[in-house]
């Protein structure tokens, strides 16, 4: 028997037929605005998925796609490291690539086929300041025995994720520039997808028309792989040295 009160909804049972289970009739779960959203969304991927395959959309599906694979190799790397226990629960950048790069890459790669170039461009610069941020953490408060009290600490000393980006390679601000181009407020630090950002408010499907900001998802796609390349290896070879207990130098507290 359900139990009606306050704040409980009530759900009819759900049918079998033949050891299947059946979703409740759909008049109950799923409106006509729902089915619409889902048929454009439907229409947007197939469209969208044969559009970045062939011509100029190929070269942004390419380097999302490597991306991908760029965040399997890094994790290899770091895996590969042994005492992983240790290397993740005091090294930034290793939680950087679980936490931050491993879910925004593969939400770029599902973004980029619904046609939301919008939040493509959003995630890129996320994507950038927070890979400075785990970088900074771990090399200026390499004495601190957590993760977390880096960020924390490096958070307190240094606020702005765009110094800390210029600190990390100089030059990539212009990259964070031409992000912040029409998408985003270069004033305001992108620290989550706040709703007074703007992002693309359903799936859109490319045309011709769309050429030019692809092209430019492209680049920027492009030159955070060889930032991030880059900053592995600073940062793998800063570990090694660092792994020693004798050679970090901590800023004055």
């Amino acid at each position: 028997m359900a139990v009606h009160g306050e704040h409980s909804a009530y759900f009819p049972p759900l049918q079998t037929v033949k050891g299947w289970i059946s979703l409740p009739a759909q008049d109950t779960l799923v409106s006509p605005v729902d089915v619409d959203v889902l048929r454009q969304v439907n229409m947007s991927l197939t469209r969208n998925l044969d559009f970045c395959q062939s011509g100029e959309g190929s070269k942004a599906w390419s380097e999302v796609l490597g991306l991908r694979e760029d965040f399997k190799s890094h994790l290899a790397w770091v895996m590969g490291l042994g005492r992983l226990s240790e290397t993740f629960s005091r090294h930034a950048v290793p939680n950087y690539l679980v936490r931050v790069l491993h879910p925004l890459s593969q939400s770029l790669r599902v973004n980029l086929l619904l046609g939301m170039l919008p939040d493509c461009f959003l995630e890129v610069r996320a994507l950038t300041e927070q890979l400075a941020r785990a970088f900074q953490a771990d090399l200026k408060f390499s004495k601190e025995t957590s993760f977390t009290s880096k960020l924390s600490r490096l958070d307190v000393r240094e606020p702005s994720l765009y110094k800390l980006t210029g600190e990390t390679d100089t030059s990539v601000l212009p990259l964070l520039s031409e992000l912040g181009h029409g998408w985003v407020r270069m004033d305001q630090p992108l620290t989550g997808m706040g709703a007074s950002l703007p992002v693309s408010a359903a799936s859109t499907t490319y045309t011709s028309r769309d050429i030019p900001e692809l092209l430019r998802l492209t680049s920027a796609v492009k030159r955070f792989r060889e930032l991030l390349s880059k900053t592995m290896s600073q940062w793998s070879s800063k570990f090694e040295k660092k792994d020693s207990p004798s050679s970090a130098k901590d800023p004055e507290r």
